[in-house]
């Protein structure tokens, strides 16, 4: 009877470890998809920004003015989204 309960024992702490240990692999994934959508979140508002800099630009012929201030705009506000993605994740407070 002791053998039997020393079975259940063992097999008891594998279960846990690996519970244990799946639990532990599954925060990176985590932090990486979160590290992922705040990059997205600040490379699109500057790419936009750039875009939408270049087509003003062709369009009025004022060749670097609109991009520059397009590039900063969008810059601002992928700063801006990205403070917000990371607001969702609490953070901030």
């Amino acid at each position: 009877m002791n053998k039997l309960k020393e079975l259940e024992k063992k097999i008891n702490n594998v279960k846990r470890s690996k519970i244990n240990s799946i639990k532990s692999t599954e925060k990176p994934a985590v932090n990486y998809s979160i590290a992922i959508n705040i990059s997205i979140e600040l490379i699109t508002g500057i790419g936009l920004g750039v875009f939408l800099g270049l087509l003003i630009d062709n369009y009025l012929q004022t060749k670097p003015l609109m991009l520059i201030i397009c590039f900063i705009l969008g810059t601002i506000t992928g700063f801006y989204n990205m403070y917000k993605a990371l607001k969702r994740y609490k953070f901030f407070n």
